[in-house]
Order: C-alpha cells, then sequence, then structure tokens
C-alpha cells in the first residue's frame, strides 16, 4: 500500500500586498476628508521615507539643496531671522521642516499664532501626516494622535487669510497641497517609484533574513523508519542537531525530513542557487526608478560612478539642470509661502553654490 502525503501551498497576493487605495472618503460632522481609504496613506509615505535607505538619502539631500547657503531675511522683517516662536525655532530650521514635510508627503502645513492685536506673532511648523481636511481645505483638522479609518478627536483650524481674522479664533494653518494636485490630498513627487521603493526595503528585509539564517538551507537530513515517532519527539530530534551542530544562537541552516521507512539516516548536500544574485540586481533597479521618479541621480548625492568615479565636471552640469528644473521650483513655493504670512519680500533663499576647492 502506497502512503499518500497531503501537501497544502499557500500563495502570496504580491499585487495587493503592495497596493494601496487613495480613494478619499467624507465622513463625519464636519466632512473631514479620509487622507486614503484607511486614513492612512501619510504613514504609509513615512515609512517608506524611514526604511528605504535611497529614498532616505535622496529626500535628505534634496532638503540641503533646498536650503542653500541660507535664508536671508530682510530688515523689514529681521525679527522673524532668529526666532519664529516661542521655542526658540529659527528661520532656517522652520524652511526645513517645511521642505522636509513636502518632499515626503507632497505638501506641508504652517501653524500661524496672532497676537490679540491682530498681528502674527508666531509661525509652526505642523506634521503634516496628522493633518486633514474638508473637500476644499477650507478647515484644517489636526490630531496629535493617529487617525484611524473613522476619525479621531481634532483640532479645528480656519485656513490661512488675513482678511478674515477672528480675534476669537488666534490661530490659522498655511495649508499648502501642491500646484498641480487635483485631488484633496497630493501625492510626493516620487509616488511614480512606490512599488520601487517597497521592492528595495523587501530586498533589504531578504538580506537580513538570509545573514540571520545562515542564508539557505545547506543540507536535507532524512530519517527514516521514523514512523512511530511522536512531534515531541520529532521536535526533541530537530533541537538536538541544531544546539549540536548550529549553535544555540544561530538559526538553523538544514531541511529535516522524517520518512516511515528505511533503515539509515540519508544527508544530502543542497547546492545553492543564484537567487542573492538576482535579489542584488531587482534592488540595483529599483534604486535607478527611485532616483528617476525624483529626477535625481547619485552623483548628485555624492556618489561615486563605478566606472569612471567622481567627476567634477560632470557633477557640476548636472547640478546646473538640477537646481534649475528641480530645486529651484520647489525653493520658490516655499518662499512664496511664507511671504504670503509675514510680508511680501520678507524672505529669500541663496542658492546653493558649488566650490569644490573648500
Amino acid at each position: 500500500m502506497e502512503n499518500k502525503v497531503n501537501m497544502q501551498f499557500s500563495l502570496v497576493e504580491t499585487e495587493k500586498k503592495y497596493s494601496y487605495d487613495y480613494t478619499e472618503t467624507v465622513y463625519g460632522k464636519d466632512n473631514i476628508v479620509s487622507y486614503g481609504k484607511d486614513n492612512d496613506a501619510p504613514l504609509l509615505f513615512y515609512n517608506c521615507y524611514s526604511n528605504s535607505a535611497t529614498l532616505k538619502s535622496i529626500i535628505d539631500g534634496m532638503v540641503a539643496y533646498i536650503l542653500g547657503e541660507g535664508i536671508v531675511v530682510n530688515e523689514n522683517a529681521a525679527k522673524w531671522e532668529k526666532e519664529v516662536n516661542r521655542t526658540g525655532m529659527t528661520m532656517r530650521q522652520l524652511v526645513a521642516h517645511i521642505a522636509l514635510d513636502y518632499m515626503i508627503y507632497g505638501g506641508f502645513a504652517i501653524q500661524v499664532i496672532y497676537s490679540k492685536l491682530g498681528t502674527i506673532a508666531e509661525l509652526y511648523p505642523m506634521n503634516y501626516s496628522k493633518c486633514r481636511t474638508n473637500e476644499y481645505a477650507t478647515k484644517i483638522f489636526y490630531s496629535k494622535k493617529k487617525w484611524t479609518k473613522w476619525g479621531t478627536k481634532s483640532e479645528e483650524f480656519d485656513r490661512f487669510n488675513r482678511n478674515t481674522f477672528d480675534v476669537n479664533k488666534p490661530t490659522q494653518v498655511f495649508y499648502f497641497k501642491g500646484d498641480y494636485t487635483k485631488t484633496v490630498y497630493p501625492l510626493p513627487q516620487w509616488h511614480g517609484a512606490l512599488t520601487d521603493v517597497l521592492t528595495e526595503i523587501e530586498c533589504s528585509k531578504y538580506s537580513l533574513n538570509s545573514v540571520s539564517n545562515g542564508f539557505t538551507a545547506r543540507y536535507a537530513l532524512q530519517f527514516l523508519n521514523s514512523g512511530n515517532l511522536t512531534e515531541e519527539q520529532k521536535k526533541t530530534v530537530e533541537e538536538g542537531i541544531k544546539n549540536k551542530f548550529c549553535g544555540s544562537d544561530t538559526e538553523s541552516n538544514f531541511m529535516l525530513y522524517f520518512s516511515p521507512n528505511g533503515d539509515k539516516m540519508e544527508i544530502s548536500k543542497i547546492e545553492s542557487d543564484d537567487t542573492p544574485e538576482k535579489f542584488i540586481a531587482i534592488k540595483d533597479n529599483a534604486r535607478s526608478n527611485i532616483y528617476t521618479s525624483l529626477r535625481c541621480t547619485p552623483l548628485l548625492m555624492g556618489l561615486t560612478n563605478a566606472s569612471n568615479g567622481f567627476s567634477t565636471q560632470e557633477y557640476s552640469d548636472s547640478f546646473k539642470l538640477f537646481q534649475k528644473t528641480v530645486i529651484s521650483p520647489i525653493q520658490d513655493v516655499i518662499v512664496e509661502a511664507i511671504n504670503k504670512i509675514i510680508g511680501e519680500d520678507a524672505v529669500s533663499i541663496v542658492p546653493f553654490a558649488i566650490n569644490f576647492e573648500i
């Protein structure tokens, strides 16, 4: 009589795992619009930034480029240069916070606090991921806690407008969601490479797991005539082999089979495949797409070219185009926002200058 073995396989729904529904749903008495169907799209964006080495490196580098050689505050607004709020935050720090949120989420928000006389007294960068709005963003809702699918307790603010200042509402919010955003909430510039960012993260996890688990199973051990062993006895055998040959602090790197027939144990060596090399190629392709989505090159982030090293002329030419088409427009958006709040031409940003002699 033949022994029949029932085996079950599961299929990982890869596309579903890496997809996100950006449907915007109106809910609650205040008509707050959800940021993604589950109201947690910003969490996805921040996790991508935090866990993708390439994306974080590019965004941090772009923020440095945006800050340029420094923030210039005109004499008429000199009080804002060294202190924009009671915490002692400088104008440069305010711009840095705004730039980082803009690069991660595609938008930013500034809390504007008025004095009792109706003059602007303080500016605070708000965590954009914790902001929600109504359909036309006339009302801004801010929660210190995580937003849930159905909302959460939040503070309500009017959108910034000098002409609608109400002494009973000493705080307004300057809210920016991008110039070309057709939906209620924006998508970051790198969103076109979202799957590539997630691919890089997963490849890094694979590398960590491979190292932690001794890469792959190296041997297959087959115990014959073991049909009478209980599950507890099989577990004891497995742990004994692991402790004896792998060490108690190392994950097992063998495959163990129990067969009811035969009279001796068989050990077979498993030939390794080229899976690590394939993952490296996939990760390299993902990294390239991330750079493309942000119209950037590794050279601009100070990374050398494997073939010819670091070329100052190539960097200089690339930077001029990058500054003109990518960085300057972002600087203009931030400068325009601050000037709308504290006064026309109050601040400006000195573009980053190239000097290889320092």
